[in-house]
């Protein structure tokens, strides 16, 4: 009954677009695979019980991933041999059509020659034609304007209808134009338009049928009608069934997805409740300790830690309700897949369907089979999206775990020298953000101007100083093979723990610097490499600068230093 049902639904709602309804069928022409859906349920692998930071994402996900994509394409393309011949004759008749000129013609044009070349065209329905073609006349026009909405409905249908069809005979029913009467009358409500259109097809089907029932037009009635024909039809398969299970299966998973999900409500309650956290941390969050402020440092490392196991002891409190919950949707899931899927696995999908009705229900199904693998990959998402959760709650536990270490200062006194993209220096103290200065872009290997960002300033204590002799022979990425002089020597003075950039690119402390270390310093025409000859207290400063720069480094008396 649903297929008979479909069929009247169109005529309701869709008259004067049969003519092109085919079209776009053998356009979207597919037909179910032959293989068990519901067992996939079972190949998706269950979410962690339990945080642990020895989980790694099961390789299952991605081949479950990869063979749903894989079936999919399957079901796409996939044809029986009367799809692949439809296709194969709208194809022709589209790039003969395009020959044609079809798309420079006006619409009364365009269906004179759907009336004259269409007839090849598969389910080509010439009474269609020929009523939009009198949908154009101005006089006819004013005549359907003149009827009710059941004359105007009954009308229709009858000019569409072949003489002594089915068609014509259920549009002389009674009952039939009742129904049709108060379809088209709901249909005048823009809100009814709206919300029919967002049905499903299984939505606008058990819609339909309940409303000819009102009117009487049951399965008995349907048979009835049907079999006044003179021609017996063929002997029907297991299609029918399918779509009843079908449309069961496409019902219920459409009235779940307008209500969230046990495992949707777990996911939007955690992140609501880790959002109003993150909120409420971020309004109590105390400001950043400046470098060397060792103790207001530790406060802020102190409250963060807090603050992390807030949020680990939220995810903690809903992980094991999503166990349970995906355990359950699971088992509904595969409740409500498993009757369609018994009745498609008795379907052969060939041309040995020869019932009209049951052709036309191959693509449906199809439709239904995707709707199978849609709800293995909804719960195949959330699987995965458990293991997300995973990974962020060790990277806090990783954050957590971090021992504290006071961020000191790491500075030069006020004059030291800046080398500028011209070769001038400057004061440190004289830098400000947005100036430019020489620096070091490891992403090109060379030596660029870089812009300033922040400029540090320390005034809060006597700060101590080393005073760094560096100077050696040794030469490095000279534009020449040829041996260059050796480097002058050069002391540079700076707080114990500020970096200095060597050349194999990572960084050491003033006061952890060795002799064999290799430091970068500036020459006119390249990079020499040099090292540490000596290192001696200089004594104390009562402020201290430092620049933050895009390349994370510059050049203090030559000498290529870290940005902090």
């Amino acid at each position: 009954m649903q297929s008979a049902h479909r069929a009247i639904n169109l005529l309701m709602f869709l008259v004067l677009l049969s003519v092109f309804l085919l079209a776009a069928g053998v356009a979207l022409a597919q037909k179910p695979i032959k293989t068990d859906v519901t067992t996939l349920f079972d190949k998706v692998p269950a979410p962690p019980a339990a945080f642990s930071c020895a989980l790694k994402r099961p390789a299952e996900l991605a081949a479950l991933e990869k063979q749903l994509g894989q079936f999919n394409v399957a079901i796409t393309s996939a044809r029986t041999a009367g799809q692949s011949r439809d296709e194969a004759a709208m194809q022709n008749f589209g790039a003969q059509a395009a020959a044609d000129g079809i798309e420079k013609m006006t619409d009364q044009q365009k269906l004179a020659y759907l009336q004259q070349q269409g007839g090849a065209m598969p389910g080509h329905n010439a009474q269609a034609v020929q009523l939009a073609q009198r949908m154009q006349d101005p006089a006819f026009q004013a005549k359907l304007a003149s009827m009710s909405d059941a004359e105007k409905a009954q009308f229709l249908q009858q000019q569409m209808a072949a003489p002594g069809s089915v068609q014509q005979r259920m549009t002389a029913d009674p009952g039939f134009q009742a129904a049709q009467a108060e379809f088209m009358q709901q249909m005048r409500d823009p809100a009814f338009q709206k919300a029919w259109q967002k049905k499903s097809q299984a939505e606008q089907d058990a819609y339909t049928e309940q409303l000819m029932r009102k009117h009487g037009v049951n399965e008995a009635k349907m048979k009835t009608i049907a079999g006044s024909s003179n021609t017996a039809p063929p002997a029907p398969l297991v299609t029918a069934a399918a779509m009843e299970a079908f449309s069961a299966m496409n019902e219920t998973f459409a009235t779940g997805m307008q209500k969230p999900s046990s495992l949707q409500h777990l996911s939007t309650a955690l992140y609501t409740e880790m959002e109003v956290l993150k909120n409420s941390q971020q309004a109590q969050r105390l400001p950043a300790a400046k470098e060397g402020d060792c103790s207001g440092q530790k406060r802020v490392y102190e409250q963060n830690r807090q603050f992390i196991l807030r949020r680990q002891e939220l995810m903690r409190k809903y992980l094991p309700q999503f166990a349970s919950a995906w355990a359950a949707t699971k088992t509904q899931l595969k409740a409500q897949a498993a009757p369609f899927q018994k009745e498609l696995a008795a379907i052969h999908y060939t041309d040995a369907i020869k019932r009209e009705d049951e052709k036309v229900n191959i693509v449906p199904l199809a439709g239904g089979q995707q709707q199978m693998l849609l709800m293995v990959q909804n719960l195949l998402e959330f699987t995965s999206s458990v293991y997300d959760l995973n990974q962020e709650y060790c990277q806090l536990q990783q954050a957590y775990d971090k021992p504290f270490q006071c961020e000191l200062a790491t500075c030069f006194p006020a004059m030291a020298a800046v080398t500028l993209p011209n070769g001038k220096q400057a004061p440190i103290a004289s830098i400000r953000p947005g100036d430019v200065v020489l620096g070091y872009d490891a992403t090109i290997g060379k030596v660029a101007p870089t812009r300033v960002l922040r400029l540090d300033e320390h005034t809060e204590a006597a700060y101590p100083l080393v005073q760094l002799t560096i100077g050696t022979p040794a030469i490095y990425a000279s534009t020449s093979a040829e041996p260059m002089p050796a480097p002058a020597s050069v002391e540079l003075v700076l707080t114990p723990n500020h970096p200095l950039v060597l050349a194999n690119r990572e960084t050491r402390r003033a006061d952890a610097l060795q002799t064999t270390d290799e430091l970068l310093q500036l020459r006119p025409d390249a990079l020499a490499v040099t090292a540490l000859t000596d290192r001696q207290p200089a004594g104390t400063a009562p402020a201290v600068y430092n620049l933050r720069t895009e390349t994370g480094n510059y050049f203090v008396q030559g000498i290529l230093v870290g940005s902090k």
